[in-house]
């Protein structure tokens, strides 16, 4: 199995964060010291769709009311009744009363996007619209200014090294921090952490093999930048 499926987060705490200022706020959401809707984004593989679709189990305890086919919702011929009767539906089955929206990549989306900041409006305490994108600027600017925008910006190596590390362990991989740096060091334009999963698969599977990847370079730290010398 993949490293990305099989470490897959489970539950918020998991995810990687690019800040602790994020982290926070994400933890405002889930514990309902804030509230409001969100817009996630940035480019792929940075976390936004985990965070987006683990958040409403958070905020009812357990029972959410989601809807995540953002064609379907758009395509009703009357979208106010639509979100009164799922917010009638959630005030029957889950214990916050609140009608979640989950809309993925959502800069694609066609329809009538008028009615439904209408709805969100008049509906404000008992829906909740959480969009992913990446690229926020193709998201109607209603939608735009009703949204707390949080950002996922690409992950840098080190960010993602304290994972890494502990999916190797688990693996029965160990090798040196610098080394396991290096390695996604090389691939961290990418930003992506499914590239940095696949790079701990090629690792995990040469070493299981019975081969030794090739040792790092020499580091030379040089502030925050990461610079190498071969020796």
């Amino acid at each position: 199995m993949k490293t990305a499926d099989k470490y897959k987060p489970k539950n918020l705490s998991e995810v990687i964060y690019p800040s602790d200022a994020i982290k926070r706020r994400i933890q405002g959401y889930m514990s309902g010291q804030l509230d409001g809707h969100l817009l996630l984004w940035g480019p792929n593989g940075t976390g936004k769709s985990t965070v987006a679709d683990m958040l409403p189990t958070y905020i009812s305890n357990g029972s959410p009311h989601v809807e995540t086919d953002y064609r379907m919702v758009l395509k009703q011929n009357d979208i106010d009744f639509y979100i009164a009767q799922e917010c009638h539906y959630a005030s029957l089955f889950s214990s916050t009363s609140k009608f979640f929206m989950v809309f993925h990549e959502f800069d694609n989306a066609k329809g009538n996007i008028n009615d439904l900041w209408t709805a969100l409006d008049k509906y404000a305490n008992r829906v909740m619209l959480i969009i992913t994108t990446n690229d926020p600027m193709n998201i109607h600017k209603s939608l735009r200014s009703r949204c707390d925008d949080i950002p996922f910006p690409a992950l840098t190596a080190r960010q993602v090294m304290p994972r890494a590390l502990q999916i190797l362990k688990a693996e029965g991989v160990n090798l040196p921090d610098k080394q396991v740096l290096h390695y996604l060091t090389e691939i961290e334009h990418f930003g992506d952490l499914r590239k940095y999963f696949a790079k701990l698969d090629e690792i995990i599977l040469l070493t299981k093999m019975g081969g030794t990847p090739p040792p790092a370079p020499t580091f030379i730290l040089n502030s925050n930048k990461v610079k190498f010398s071969v020796v």
